[in-house]
């Protein structure tokens, strides 16, 4: 069972509640391998990871770094430095938001003082005391660390990466959306914070879907026995790959069009909805027959 974090696993205080935790524990107590599979960095994946005590490796930047706990990498997909450096070069002289995920952290080239321009993406300037405490706790576990020469370090080969992500308004961030897909990358774009859109880019082929099947390979699960959930565009890939996928009462309506079941919201306890009233009574029926 692979469940995205934003949205799905967490509501929309960014908390992780009692009843999903009671459910997801009491899935992995009659058998069933959970893991995360979302957009975020193997850093702070961990810390949900590390709550939950999971024991199955983490699918991390939508897929471009499969990774245990303990960091040890299963797979991971770097970007080729010569097709990303003109591209950042553009959306840094365009004044985008930039955040480049490499095995150790997240880099930046804001402009503006790292934390901040954080803090201003992930609450779109309506603060709130626990969006802020949020906010800097993720900013810390992260490792974020603006880099101003990051597209020169990039160029010259100093280190790989394997996502570009950025957030901002529509008429911004289309004609990047655009000019990645045109190199060949792979490339999510959906409604991240009110007014803001989410651009995330990944190495080539490179999706949830993708490294769902890879990780299920890895221990030997047919496609068949897996459950994804998720609630925005960047899941739709492997939703579809799943055996069963469920959507959040919160999704997309697009991703809702692809569901096998569509499940409570985030802030209804959806993953814990699910998990008790369709996977762990499908787990009990298959192992009575």
């Amino acid at each position: 069972m692979a469940i995205d974090i934003d949205g799905t696993l967490i509501n929309n205080n960014m908390r992780l509640t009692v009843p999903t935790r009671q459910a997801i524990a009491r899935a992995r107590q009659q058998g069933i391998k959970v893991t995360l599979a979302t957009g975020r960095s193997f850093h702070s994946a961990k810390s949900y990871a590390d709550r939950l005590k999971l024991d199955v490796p983490l699918i991390c930047a939508n897929g471009a770094l499969i990774r245990h706990r303990d960091g040890s990498v299963i797979s991971a997909s770097n970007f080729a430095n010569k097709t990303i450096a003109p591209l950042l070069a553009e959306m840094q002289a365009a004044d985008i938001y930039i955040q480049v995920y490499h095995k150790g952290g997240i880099y930046t080239s804001a402009k503006k003082i790292s934390l901040p321009a954080w803090i201003q993406m992930i609450c779109d300037n309506k603060l709130k005391l626990n969006q802020l405490t949020y906010s800097v706790r993720e900013f810390f576990l992260s490792k974020v660390k603006k880099i101003p020469d990051l597209v020169e370090r990039i160029e010259q080969d100093e280190f790989q990466s394997h996502k570009i992500f950025s957030a901002g308004k529509p008429q911004a961030l289309e004609k990047f959306q655009h000019r990645a897909a045109g190199l060949g990358l792979s490339v999510d774009y959906y409604p991240g914070t009110k007014d803001y859109m989410y651009l995330e880019i990944a190495p080539p082929g490179i999706s949830k879907g993708w490294a769902l099947k890879q990780l299920a390979g890895h221990l030997q699960i047919a496609m068949e026995e897996v459950v994804a959930m998720g609630d925005n565009l960047n899941d739709r890939t492997m939703i579809e790959a799943a055996g069963l996928g469920v959507v959040m009462g919160n999704g997309h309506s697009q991703l809702k069009k692809v569901a096998g079941e569509v499940t409570l919201s985030n802030d209804q306890d959806g993953v814990a909805a699910a998990i008790n009233s369709i996977i762990l009574p499908a787990a009990e029926a298959r192992r009575a027959v």
